[in-house]
């Protein structure tokens, strides 16, 4: 059930494919090759494979008066105890976590390759008293349906694209009143929408209609189920800093009624998921992950209300977990970790653990092989989530085991943070030797880039480009740029290839401090990009993201020393 996250950089004389440059061209058969394949294993630890459920405490967890204690049905019950079962994304797999037996990897029955970003589990929604129906979402934008879901499969039932114009999906039960779960879509300007679910497999959702705007102000939106009593579905949504509101239904599929604040603290869990009713008093539960990594029980006691707190299994024990189903987060993919050069020149990969820290240094090449090299670290460019070695090497870019062409010698900094023009495939940036900026877009498998866009000049004024997944909480990629007199600015991404970039935003001052300044993607679990810098004393420091534009980074946290070691972060 642990798979191995591996990351590559292969020499290959295969022909060059078109980098959108005046030298590109074929390489000929004689073209030296760049350094042999580098591969990173994942050091993250898997999650258990089965969910514990805490002992009910009964004096506190009454629910709503009326409602027997029968259990009513779960949206993601894989293994037929009544109770919700939960689909991870472990190191690029999904596999299951069930209450009565142990889980398994969970295969899907179409076989698609392409890495699945975010798992919304919906009920049975062809009412045919069978397992559950699942939907998952590719980087790509693909929804996809699988249906009468068990612990190990799904059948599939249907997909469709273009998902990626919102940056949440989430289920938060039957908002129509037909007695299946709906679904609800936050795009990245904070327009939320409703797909009203038909039953049919071959088209599962009606035309969606918009309830509103504003809700960007949530970095987290959990889908419940019926929280009130009245047989709809509600749901609560999370701000950065915390404060927890509850939106009930109306009986309309397309109105909510006005939040309600239901709790402070919140800021303490990188992820809050909707697991139904675990306790059998005809309310939802929620279960809430801390930042070390230990799972947290909230038994519901109506209209978003809970009691207090019950641990689930050992403490960290799902550190592991990059996404769970039915989480509010918006999920991170890409890059998790760094890629390290010691003044020697052998190449170390440290893993991200998901809680904020790295796993031990790993030794990735022979030692001294990479001295002198031109490399860097990009955010996946093909279907995986597996963060890509770029090297240039006598004028030719090389990377994903292929040889993207000539004509690169002129170019003196690459950052990859991944999709920048909505598509879903990972693009980067590139900067020559003048300043200017450009934009390479990857097809579709990594294989091959799209002719570059010019981004413009003037970039020469930084010293320090990086950046790998969203800085400021709208689901877009942003880069980060560090000025010769130690400003920092945000470039937050657009969605857009013509103007990917919005204009910059100051952070603040003092950071030529860190001679070293590195984005590694989320490494705290959360789905919210973090910033890496290590002083000149060698000390690593992590700035955890916030999910918000104006100040995206906490104040820093110290996670490591000796890092004056290496001579290049990546």
């Amino acid at each position: 059930m642990r798979s191995k996250r591996a990351r590559h950089l292969v020499g290959c004389t295969a022909l060059a494919l078109s980098a959108g440059m005046i030298l590109a061209g074929p390489a000929s058969a004689d073209t030296p090759a760049p350094h042999a394949a580098v591969e990173k294993p994942s050091q993250t630890p898997a999650a258990p494979s089965k969910r514990a459920v805490p002992q009910a405490d009964t004096a506190r967890s009454a629910g709503i008066a009326g409602v027997t204690a029968e259990r009513p049905p779960s949206r993601s019950d894989l293994d037929g105890d009544g109770k919700s079962d939960m689909v991870l994304r472990i190191n690029g797999t999904l596999q299951t976590a069930t209450t009565n037996s142990s889980g398994s990897e969970f295969s899907r029955g179409d076989g698609d390759t392409a890495f699945v970003t975010d798992i919304i589990p919906i009920g049975d929604q062809d009412l045919n008293g069978s397992r559950p129906e699942i939907l998952t979402l590719s980087k790509y934008g693909r929804l996809s349906l699988y249906g009468d879901s068990t612990a190990s499969y799904g059948t599939f039932r249907w997909s469709g694209a273009g998902w990626q114009v919102y940056n949440k999906l989430f289920s938060p039960g039957d908002l129509s009143g037909d007695g299946r779960a709906d679904v609800l879509a936050r795009t990245p300007a904070g327009e939320l929408w409703a797909y009203v679910s038909t039953g049919t497999p071959g088209a599962p959702f009606h035309a969606p209609k918009k309830i509103g705007n504003g809700w960007q102000a949530y970095d987290q939106l959990i889908g419940l189920g019926d929280s009130d009593g009245d047989g709809r579905g509600d749901f609560l949504a999370r701000t950065p800093s915390g404060s927890l509101f509850y939106y009930g239904s109306t009986g309309s599929p397309y109105t909510v009624k006005p939040g309600k604040l239901v709790g402070q603290g919140w800021q303490q869990y990188n992820q809050i998921i909707g697991i139904d009713d675990d306790n059998a008093n005809g309310v939802p539960d929620v279960l809430a992950r801390g930042t070390d990594g230990t799972l947290w029980e909230y038994y519901g006691t109506g209209k978003g209300y809970y009691t207090t707190r019950q641990k689930v299994g050992s403490t960290g024990a799902w550190a592991g977990v990059d996404q769970f189903s039915g989480t509010g987060s918006l999920p991170a993919h890409g890059k998790e970790g760094m890629v390290a050069r010691d003044k020697a020149g052998t190449l170390y990969w440290y893993d991200a653990l998901n809680n904020g820290r790295l796993a031990a240094r790993v030794k990735i090449s022979d030692d001294g092989g990479w001295a002198g090299s031109t490399i860097y670290e990009v955010n996946s460019l093909g279907r995986n989530s597996v963060s890509d070695t770029l090297e240039i090497y006598q004028g030719h870019l090389y990377g994903n085991q292929k040889d993207f062409g000539g004509g690169w010698g002129s170019i003196n900094l690459i950052a990859g943070p991944g999709d920048l023009n909505g598509d879903g495939s990972g693009d980067f940036v590139a900067r020559d030797r003048d300043g200017v900026l450009w934009l390479y877009r990857s097809n579709i498998e990594g294989t091959a880039l799209h002719a570059r866009v010019k981004i413009g000049g003037g970039w020469n004024a930084f010293d320090r480009i990086v950046g790998s997944g969203d800085f400021s909480g709208d689901g877009r990629n942003d880069l980060v740029a560090r000025a010769k007199d130690g400003n920092l600015y945000l470039y937050q991404g657009t969605g857009q290839a013509g103007t990917p970039f919005k204009s910059p935003i100051k952070i603040g001052g003092g950071w030529n401090a860190y001679p070293k300044i590195e984005a590694p993607g989320d490494i705290t679990g959360d789905g919210k990009a973090d910033l890496l810098a290590v002083n000149s004393g060698g000390e690593l420091f992590r700035y955890s993201g916030t999910g918000s534009a104006g100040s995206p980074f906490k104040t820093r946290a110290s996670i490591g020393t000796g890092y004056q070691t290496y001579n290049g972060l990546y």
